[in-house]
């Protein structure tokens, strides 16, 4: 046999270890990673993320040797930036983005590459390279970075990489109609900007990643992790150190750009020489407000917070569950001359649904919630037969009624 038996279990008690992780959020993957280094945590990370991964480093760069070097610097850059992932941005989405920036600044310098050698070679053989929005499979990554951040995320997860959209809204913390929402709007934009740059909106698979790059990455990263280079391949190592140098780059001339604006406009008109400075006159003063105008402002500000709080109250009663008097008048009429007593009501919610905002007429943005309630009205029914003889009879009776309770809750824009 080609491996022996304690590799084999230790191989196999890999695999449970990682199993049990698979129902753990990103998030609490990547917190188990910064804080205690755990290697099955951050080998669950690159098993749930890798193919999505591999798959857009191999869109930019086709199919190379260079595409498991972008693989590889994508997640230690992960590794370098762990604590520092915003918490408010789906990991998936944020690996996506250094995925494709990694593989583009690869293939750029690749292709200088390749120019200088030709250019070495044969100088009139040279020609211009290969624009990166020629080809659909860079152009849709570069269209997906550009969604906004929820869309992105969305988009990834069920289209890049293939997750059911219920485990898709548990990792993004939101109803499933929420993301199919935004599923709806990432498309709609991606088939808008597609078809300018040539393309249509693909329908793309997620790929695999082998056991043995995803070995290499995790042993890298976890090295790396513990101060380590040894298992980082050089390449790997200068490409993940200037991912981010260029965005820093970048704030810092913003930052100086606006430092010497400031300057320039501060220090405008104080030296003598120089062409003159057309300024425009400064608005007039507006004048203090009277009281009457005061007391009115104070009224409508009164007004709209007293709207808001109905509204609050509102919402808030709806969540309460039904009254008694609410059951009992739900209950079917009580025989002539007959009479309930002792009676006992039981609530149990069935149901509860909060529906994606939508315009309401009279309304505006507003989004329903939905309550099913199952009543079960215990009481004893006395009734009375006056004939031949009056006499009594009480029987032990059960009913179950069932109440809606729905309510409209406004979001912003609503009118009041």
């Amino acid at each position: 046999m080609g491996h022996s038996l304690p590799g084999l279990v230790h191989r196999l008690g890999r695999v449970v270890a990682r199993d049990g992780l698979a129902q753990l959020t990103d998030g609490e993957l990547l917190r188990r990673f910064t804080a205690d280094r755990d290697a099955l945590a951050f080998e669950a990370l690159v098993w749930r993320h890798g193919p999505m991964v591999l798959g857009t480093c191999a869109r930019v760069l086709g199919r190379t040797g260079d595409v498991e070097d972008a693989f590889q610097a994508t997640f230690l850059t992960l590794v370098r930036r762990a604590r520092t992932v915003r918490s408010g941005e789906a990991l998936a989405g944020w690996l996506h983005r250094v995925a494709r920036r990694v593989s583009v600044r690869l293939d750029r310098d690749r292709d200088r590459r390749t120019t200088r050698e030709q250019h070495a070679a044969r100088p009139e053989a040279v020609s211009g390279g290969a624009n990166e929005w020629a080809d659909w499979r860079a152009a849709l990554d570069r269209e997906v970075e550009r969604l906004p951040e929820p869309y992105r995320a969305a988009f990834v997860l069920c289209h890049l990489e293939g997750r059911a959209q219920e485990d898709a809204a548990r990792e993004l913390g939101c109803p499933v109609g929420t993301l199919q929402s935004r599923l709806a709007r990432a498309k709609e934009r991606l088939r808008a900007r597609l078809p300018a740059c040539g393309v249509a909106l693909p329908v793309l698979g997620a790929g695999t990643v082998s056991a043995r790059l995803t070995t290499a990455t995790v042993t890298a990263a976890v090295e790396f992790a513990a101060g380590s280079r040894v298992a980082v391949a050089p390449d790997v190592l200068a490409l993940s150190q200037g991912m981010w140098k260029p965005m820093i780059a970048l704030k810092s001339k913003v930052v100086f750009l606006a430092l010497v604006v400031t300057a320039v406009v501060g220090a405008g008109g104080g030296s003598g020489g120089g062409p003159a400075t057309v300024r425009a006159d400064p608005p007039p003063a507006r004048p203090d407000p009277t009281i009457e105008e005061l007391k009115k402002e104070n009224t409508r500000l009164r007004l709209e917070n007293f709207a808001l709080l109905q509204r609050l109250l509102r919402a808030e009663k709806a969540l309460d569950p039904p009254t008694d008097d609410e059951v009992i008048k739900a209950l079917p009429k009580a025989p002539p001359g007959a009479a309930r007593d002792d009676i006992v009501i039981v609530k149990d919610k069935l149901l509860e649904r909060l529906d994606p905002a939508k315009q309401h007429p009279n309304v505006g943005q507003a989004r329903l919630r939905h309550q099913h309630w199952e009543c079960s009205v215990y009481f004893t029914e006395t009734v009375t037969v006056p004939w031949p003889i009056p006499v009594q009879m009480a029987k032990k009776r059960v009913s179950v009624v069932y109440i809606d309770k729905d309510v409209l809750i406004p979001v912003g824009g609503a009118k009041q």
